[in-house]
């Protein structure tokens, strides 16, 4: 619903283009010279402040392990970018930097200001900007959150990678172990969740709806952790007291 939403206003703002391209049109017919550019720069408009952004030097780019969130391939996705909603936009996400990459029309890697990303869709999954001691605690660093589960309760990850190195073959390989960092939102602040007992100890009175909800859906929370905070936090929203 959301990306239906944005995806419309970014309808909307297209065709205010092509009724600008009809003045122009007009005003072509006095000076027919300055047509192209009128019609390229309305035709950019939108995009020139997307694309303003620096190069991203690709690295490690020989290794099998990559530094991207699920894939090193481009993916097309969404992005809330300085206030405008830009649809179908080819990007990477880099996690060892937190930092979002994006195909350039002339095929270069662009960085763009992870200040301006508000939001971006990628791989079935919506990641937020959120600043440390506004959106998220104190404790917790700026950055992009995966929001897995929005209800009266939130559940979001935190998606990393650290860079390692290993000798194989007399050459320097390196590797892109992931790791994940999840927190659920109670009374206004997030808790560190790792393990059943963590979750379960934010709402004591749920255990055995819990565990009858993990039993249920054969999950199991060492093995299936995300899938088992998200079915959790489903479960309590269903029967707490509004």
């Amino acid at each position: 619903m959301r990306i239906n939403t944005i995806v419309f206003f970014f309808c909307i703002g297209l065709s205010g283009n092509l009724f600008a391209q009809d003045s122009d049109i007009r005003v072509s017919a006095v000076n027919p010279a300055a047509y192209p550019i009128s019609l390229y720069k309305t035709a950019t408009a939108q995009t020139q402040n997307l694309y303003n952004g620096r190069q991203y030097y690709l690295y490690d780019a020989r290794n099998d392990e990559h530094q991207f969130f699920q894939q090193s391939k481009w993916r097309n996705g969404v992005i809330m970018y300085d206030g405008q909603a830009f649809d179908s936009i080819p990007m990477l996400y880099d996690i060892v930097r937190d930092e979002l990459v994006i195909r350039h029309v002339y095929g270069d890697h662009l960085l763009l200001q992870s200040e301006k990303v508000a939001n971006f869709w990628l791989l079935d999954h919506h990641f937020k900007r959120m600043e440390s001691g506004k959106d998220v605690n104190a404790s917790m660093r700026s950055g992009f959150y995966d929001l897995l589960y929005e209800g009266k309760t939130q559940a979001i990850a935190r998606r990393s990678k650290s860079r390692q190195e290993k000798i194989q073959d007399k050459r320097v390989i390196a590797l892109f172990p992931p790791k994940n960092f999840y927190y659920v939102r109670k009374d206004s602040t997030y808790h560190p969740v790792h393990s059943r007992k963590s979750f379960f100890a934010l709402f004591p009175e749920h255990k055995r709806d819990f565990r009858r909800t993990l039993r249920e859906k054969n999950l199991r929370f060492r093995r299936d952790r995300e899938m088992a905070i998200i079915s959790l936090a489903t479960a309590y929203d269903k029967t707490a007291r509004p």
